[in-house]
């Protein structure tokens, strides 16, 4: 395989040279991490390999899934990260304030939703914040249209929130649909697919790459929820040429940035910026246009409920955030205030 048949472009290219062109360096791409060790293409093979420990040290230099890396060759090791076009990150799971990279370098991000009784257009709308902020194309696949009697209807509420996002019509189980997501992607194009478990994303994802690459899970009775069946993130090649990266059933759809919610909800903050008041509340001022927009039914209850919540826990984090630089600092500054005793 060449680069360019693994996604290798001219943003890349142009990293390449700016940084790596005059040493030693072999470039690849990271197709899976096992066990502290990473699976990287290259145009003469693939290399198992581990990461210089500055790299493993630092969050946001780590090697995940989709990652463009220089190596060298004797040992095999990546040396360094090439900067990344696009990347996934939401919050890590659990309380500790970190983000969590989900993958780098995809081109278009087909969020997989149920059309069963999981279906949430609020879970939705949290995952095209996700997808928005990464980068990367965001397309709405509405899969199980062969359980779901009013799909149309579906398909016109996710229209309506999905901010000019494509929304396709699926049914893995019965092969429909199938070939609205192929027409959207090209040889070296890399997609990413994500949603919460029990949507059916492994199955098709085994129905775009003809094979049973990926296991599927059965589906609760009680609330059409299944098990997680994807725990990696390996990154796949179609036979059409085109990448795949199967990202993990996402239990917490937790944002880790502003940047995504002006795309996903800019409707909400288009009316926010007609409120007579720059302060506005939202709740008894006058000229408030959220509060007309809910009163004619311009703007969905719901849907304005689900963009407060997103800004409340990103307010928190941000807050926890502070809270978590000045304990870093403080324990820099005890740190430095030791070794000048030790040395004094």
């Amino acid at each position: 395989m060449t680069l360019q048949d693994l996604g290798w472009n001219d943003f890349t290219e142009q990293a390449w040279q700016a940084q790596f062109s005059s040493g030693n360096l072999t470039p690849g791409r990271v197709c899976g991490t096992h066990r502290g060790f990473y699976s990287v293409w290259t145009e003469s093979g693939d290399i198992e390999a581990p990461a210089r420990g500055k790299l493993i040290r630092n969050p946001d230099t780590r090697p995940v899934t989709g990652d463009w890396v220089a190596l060298e060759s004797n040992p095999p090791t990546v040396r360094d990260v090439l900067p990344r076009r696009t990347r996934v990150v939401r919050k890590a799971p659990g309380e500790e304030t970190v983000s969590q990279v989900l993958g780098t370098n995809i081109d278009t991000i087909f969020i997989v939703a149920g059309l069963d009784r999981d279906f949430n257009p609020r879970r939705i709308e949290r995952f095209l914040v996700i997808a928005f902020e990464s980068g990367a194309q965001p397309v709405v696949v509405l899969n199980k249209a062969d359980i779901c009697p009013d799909a149309a209807e579906r398909v016109s509420e996710v229209e309506a929130i999905a901010n000019g996002a494509p929304v396709l019509l699926t049914s893995a189980l019965q092969q429909d649909g199938i070939d609205q997501i192929r027409r959207l992607l090209k040889p070296g194009d890399t997609a990413g697919f994500m949603g919460s478990s029990g949507v059916g994303k492994s199955h098709l994802i085994n129905c775009l790459l003809g094979t049973d690459e990926r296991e599927i899970g059965a589906v609760r009775d009680s609330d059409g929820r299944g098990r997680h069946t994807t725990v990696g993130r390996d990154l796949l090649m179609a036979k059409d040429g085109w990448l795949l990266m199967d990202l993990p059933g996402v239990r917490a759809v937790e944002p880790w940035s502003q940047a995504g919610v002006e795309q996903s909800f800019a409707d909400v903050e288009t009316i926010i910026e007609q409120c007579r008041f720059r302060d506005c509340s939202h709740k008894s001022e006058p000229g408030c246009a959220v509060a007309a927009a809910l009163q004619s039914g311009a703007l969905d209850q719901q849907r304005y409920d689900n963009y407060r919540k997103v800004q409340a826990d990103l307010k928190k984090l941000g807050k926890r955030q502070e809270e978590k630089e000045s304990i870093d600092e403080q324990r820099r500054r005890n740190t430095s205030r030791t070794k000048r005793m030790k040395h004094s």
